[in-house]
């Protein structure tokens, strides 16, 4: 059955342009994925879940077949060990490891991974909150005993008809060229793993963009931090959209360490970055996918004059000062991104035996942080500041293994949760905003007399707006809609300040308002299953597009391809057209998808032609070809051999089957009672009548039981003759060991025996 939109909920889902500004790692809809392992099919792979509020949902693996409900309470953790199957081995292959989860309520998601002597974790983004843009931010592989223990990452699609285009920063396993930018199309739960060649090598910087959105892990299998220090992890961390990456950062040293290694990572040439710690000051240019690596024991307040991303590593046991820990990797929150409410979970697993949660909040709020229900500044925890005012605080909270929550009412909080065992560590975020604060969030624009929404997701108090609207209207609101009733270009602008950063941001943007335009698609398309289709939309100058269509069909291309239809494709799909932000109404193509005939010959078989004639039936359809160019609806079997059918169905769609077929009949014997052998052609000779014989012994006795015949082929019978005389008349007894063939085939053995009389 076709299946149709609502012409009038597309047109409404599309005529409102609105910016979606505000994201958080809660959400309801997680996708994520395990990498390779230094201990493959070894390791423990979990998911860890929480929630602000009493909730269920469920964690699987789609395309392996593999559920498991759960429930968690409020401020709660639970726990989801996933099958040995989770684990994504190899580079540069499609695989089937994506891993979703799915909650009726919003809940944080966490995955850990572990094997003796060997853990990390990371925190887990909802679909809601990733992004189509990444960076590769990773570590140098280990090589040892001839081992390769590799720098990698890992694509998990989240839709269908994911294409992502690859550049990698170094040489692949596979052996493509740094540099080299490659293709790789993925369905939803598909997973993408790349993984470089040697254990010099390291991924990052790497560049991976897609058409749709998509969630990114990366880390290595097994390396050491930094390079000189004999202690080896492996690394596993969600990497964060380029969309919310920050210009400010405060960076927390580890507790109980000398240091910590950092990582700078940046998206934009000429990117200027100020460290400054409570006791000295650096600075760095870096260019498009250039990081810069450096060592500090110190609290960090940094800067730069475009988005960065930056990682912390724990140093391994040997050389950190410690008697604990190993490697480990996390991804810093810029303090642009805070969050009221955090709830980790402090690991014990893989004899992790010392936890810590390292906590950034302003200066004015971290006394009054609620820690388990305990204010921050009554627990006598020691705090520290940084900054060039001391705008920042933090502290480094000794916990036990478990649920942590930590809640700040005013400015916000992040929060990292870490822990040391005996030569292993981890370390995680507990997340963030995630807002696409690297985003104009000024609409583009709108038709003449539409309603255009504005909303940037951002709530007061914190935040302040004040909006000119380019026609004479402004507003101080955060969202709200406006009409223009002119045609042209409008001057918008957004003055955005942040009250707890103390930060005012001026935006601009000329918001377009013009005449709605139409927009052809192509006429009806009628395809055979499995076959592929493009729709085509007609050119709208700077136009871009939007599809939708049957099971939730979705491409911004305006000459989308769709490949491999199935009938269940079969439907309109309507297209807009959006010229900056004024939406055509939709024009619509149907699909038809016409089945697959399905002929069937049967299984390869065995057929008799003594008996019967069998024939060849391959169901009704439209027309036959078969083997021999034969066009009947049915095809008799003389011969032995290999028989096919190619048929057209009444849609002119075609497919074909085949069939080998060996003759082999069933064995038949008949043994006569009475013989006269005198000569006259008639009953002269005495044997079994049997075919299709494997082998055979016939034997005659007489009375007195001395053999006078015997024969080891069907076709030699007796003449009645013994030592070269005539056999006197009388009754003999015969027997007869056979093996031949039963009906279907198999092979038996028989045994029979009986009389004969002998009469001339």
């Amino acid at each position: 059955m076709r299946t149709f939109l609502s012409k009038s909920c597309f047109l409404l889902c599309f005529l409102a342009p609105v910016f979606a500004f505000a994201q958080t790692n809660e959400g309801k809809t997680f996708w994520c994925g395990f990498m390779e392992h230094r201990d493959v099919n070894q390791n423990t792979k979990v998911v860890m879940i929480t929630s602000k509020q009493s909730t269920s949902g469920t964690v699987s693996m789609p395309l392996n077949g593999w559920s498991q409900a759960f429930t968690v309470a409020a401020n709660g953790v639970n726990l989801i060990t996933l099958p040995s199957n989770a684990e994504t081995i190899g580079s540069e292959n499609i695989t089937s490891t994506g891993i979703q989860v799915n909650a009726i309520d919003p809940v944080s998601v966490y995955i850990h991974q572990y094997f003796s002597m060997r853990s990390e974790a990371s925190v887990v983004l909802p679909n809601s909150s990733i992004g189509d843009e990444y960076f590769v931010m990773t570590y140098e592989g280990v090589e040892r005993s001839g081992t390769v223990f590799p720098s990698e990452f890992l694509i998990v699609a989240t839709q269908d008809e994911t294409t992502v285009d690859i550049t990698v920063s170094d040489r692949t396993k596979l052996g493509k060229q740094a540099g080299t930018t490659f293709s790789v199309t993925l369905d939803q739960g598909q997973t993408y793993q790349v993984q470089a060649m040697s254990g010099n090598g390291d991924l990052t910087g790497s560049y991976v963009k897609g058409d749709k959105d998509f969630s990114l892990f990366a880390g290595n299998k097994w390396t050491q931090v930094p390079k000189s220090c004999e202690a080896r992890d492996n690394l596993l961390e969600q990497m964060y959209p380029l969309a919310t990456w920050g210009k400010l950062f405060v960076t927390v040293p580890n507790d109980k360490v000398n240091y910590d290694v950092f990582r700078i990572l940046a998206a934009e040439d000429n990117t200027v970055i100020q460290v400054q710690g409570t006791s000295n000051s650096s600075s760095y240019t870096l260019n498009r996918g250039q990081f810069t690596e450096y060592q500090s024991s110190q609290a960090s307040y940094i800067t730069s004059n475009k988005a960065i991303m930056i990682a912390q590593f724990n140093v391994g046991a040997n050389c950190n000062g410690h008697t604990l820990g190993d490697p480990s990797m996390v991804i810093l929150n810029t303090v642009e991104q805070t969050r009221d409410t955090v709830t980790l979970y402090s690991s014990s697993f893989q004899n992790i035996t010392e936890n810590y949660i390292n906590v950034i909040a302003q200066t004015v709020d971290i006394d009054n942080i609620l820690f388990d229900g305990n204010r921050l500044g009554d627990m006598g925890i020691t705090t520290g500041t940084v900054g060039p005012n001391d705008e920042f605080a933090f502290a480094r909270v000794t916990v036990s293994s478990g649920a942590h929550t930590i809640i700040s009412q005013g400015c916000g909080v992040i929060a990292t949760a870490y822990g040391y065992g005996n030569v292993e560590s981890y370390a995680y975020s507990g997340g963030a905003s995630f807002n696409e604060i690297n985003a104009n969030p000024i609409p583009e624009g709108g038709c003449l007399n539409d309603t255009i929404s504005f909303d940037i997701g951002l709530e007061p108090p914190r935040f302040e707006f004040a909006w000119d609207l380019g026609d004479g209207t402004k507003t101080t609101q955060g969202k709200f809609e406006h009409i223009y009733n002119s045609l042209g270009a409008y001057p918008v602008q957004l003055i955005l300040t942040d009250n707890c950063l103390l930060k005012t941001d001026t935006l601009y943007r000329d918001l377009l308002v013009s005449l709605r335009q139409a927009v052809d698609a192509s006429e009806l398309i009628e395809v055979c299953q499995d076959e592929s289709i493009q729709l085509s939309a007609t050119d709208l100058a700077g136009a871009r597009y939007e599809w939708q269509g049957p099971l939730d069909y979705y491409s911004e291309e305006q000459f989308p391809n769709l490949q491999g239809v199935q009938p269940g494709m079969s439907g309109d799909y309507a297209v807009i057209g959006i010229v900056s932000g004024c939406a055509t109404f939709p024009a619509y193509t149907p699909v038809e998808v016409y089945p697959t005939p399905l002929p069937d010959l049967g299984p390869d078989t065995l057929f008799c032609s003594r008996d019967f004639v069998f024939e060849l039936d391959p169901g009704d359809f439209n027309s036959y070809r078969w083997q021999d160019n034969a066009n009947g609806e049915t095809y008799a079997v003389r011969f032995e051999g290999n028989y096919s059918v190619t048929v057209t169905s009444d849609f002119g769609c075609i497919n074909s089957d085949e069939v080998s077929l060996v003759e082999q009949c069933p064995t038949k014997i008949y043994v006569p009672n009475i013989f006269s052998p005198n000569d006259d052609n008639i009953n002269d000779t005495f044997g079994p009548f049997a075919t299709d014989v494997i082998s055979m012994q016939f034997q005659v006795y007489d009375r007195w039981g001395n053999l006078v015949f015997e024969s080891y082929d069907e076709t030699n019978h007796w003449n009645g003759e013994w030592n070269n005389k005539l056999a006197p008349n009388g009754v003999y007894v015969w027997f007869v060991q056979l093996e031949g063939y039963l009906k279907d085939g198999s092979v038996f053995s028989q045994k029979k025996t009986g009389s004969v009389t002998l009469v001339r």
